[in-house]
């Protein structure tokens, strides 16, 4: 309550307001009219007092974490020991015609690739990591250009996607997560503790970690794009949380005692089809990308939500809202989900994930 007072206050004091008061509180007779000598003295003297109140505000502000500045945001964080998730690059799985030295450099699609590790010798496949960082490079595989010069190489290409690169955190996810460790009580091997110290792990979207089965603990991975994360992030994780090698000895994230087996989620893809009607001057082939696209936000949408729910459930009437909701749609009718229940929805078992399919449109 005192807290927002203060920035009531401090919000109501401007140049207005204090001349106002500054001028109630002369002597009567003066002229105190706006031009004035009198006046013009305190207006000086007002707008440094303006801007006075504006930084106690600030400094209001950033005494609490869910109003704080970027820079006091970060200080408050450091304090907790949570960082601001700063943006990775993604790696990728290159296969050449002949062995490449480490190090070298390839281009492809705007971005520049760097040979850092060798996968498999005889097949003559590397790891290459993408020397910008942040999602964007995610999305794109093919034909390399060599910017060194390498004897017999005559072919290179960038084959699959082995890790995602990823975003810098914007400052509002940030402090969301901030706000949620006040809330989170972790000790060692409860599922928070889990949630937390997992959840903070490169490429890692969401984590769910279920109740101890026999001698082992499992505990299912998203992707921070919200799909089925690769086999190199699971196996990476693994390494991370309880390594194979060791099994329950504690040397990673999980304490002694703990056998920790890292899943991943598993996707299941959705084929839609329907009937549209169009508005005058808009056609069904005409609007394929907005569909798809309308679909895919919606299925998104899901599987951001994969953590809090036990199982997902793809509605038919929600994808008909997606796709009417398109400028340029009129209606749509005979919306059927492939393989969908009697009520025309599909409901997906345990973390498994919904992806857009074929979405076919007449």
């Amino acid at each position: 309550m005192e807290r927002r007072r203060l920035k009531r206050m401090y919000e109501e004091m401007t140049f207005e307001k204090i001349m106002d008061e500054m001028m109630e509180d002369m002597p009567n007779g003066l002229d105190t009219s706006e031009g004035s000598l009198i006046y013009n003295a305190c207006a000086k003297q007002a707008a440094r007092l303006e801007q006075a109140y504006i930084d106690l505000g600030a400094v209001a502000d950033n005494q609490y974490p869910d109003t704080a500045d970027l820079d006091h945001l970060v200080k408050f964080g450091q304090e907790r020991g949570i960082y601001i998730d700063e943006a990775t690059p993604a790696e990728f799985e290159g296969v050449f015609n002949v062995a490449v030295p480490i190090g070298t450099e390839f281009s492809g699609d705007d971005y520049n690739y760097i040979v850092t590790e060798l996968i498999n010798d005889e097949e003559h496949k590397y790891r290459l990591e993408c020397e910008d960082a942040g999602s964007e490079p995610n999305g794109w595989t093919g034909d390399l250009m060599c910017l060194d010069d390498v004897d017999g190489l005559e072919d290179a290409t960038l084959t699959k996607l082995l890790v995602e690169g990823t975003d810098e955190e914007d400052e509002e996810t940030y402090r969301m997560r901030l706000l949620d460790s006040f809330e989170i009580k972790p000790y060692a091997g409860n599922r928070k503790y889990y949630e937390q110290e997992i959840g903070a792990i490169d490429g890692v979207g969401g984590v769910k970690a279920y109740r101890r089965i026999g001698s082992t603990i499992d505990i299912a991975i998203i992707s921070d794009e919200y799909g089925a994360p690769s086999q190199e992030l699971v196996s990476s994780v693994q390494e991370k949380v309880d390594p194979i090698s060791s099994p329950g000895d504690g040397n990673g994230i999980a304490p002694i005692g703990h056998v920790i087996t890292i899943k991943a989620v598993e996707s299941q893809t959705i084929n839609v089809s329907a009937a549209i009607t169009c508005d005058e001057g808009y056609t069904t082939e005409g609007l394929t990308t907005q569909i798809n696209n309308a679909v895919e936000a919606y299925l998104l949408e899901l599987r951001k939500k994969w953590t809090t729910t036990d199982s997902i459930v793809v509605r038919r009437a929600s994808v008909e809202n997606a796709i009417y909701n398109i400028e340029g749609v009129v209606d749509v009718s005979n919306v059927v989900l492939e393989n969908a229940d009697q009520n025309g929805n599909i409901t997906l078992q345990k973390d498994i994930v919904p992806i857009k399919g074929v979405i076919t449109c007449t």
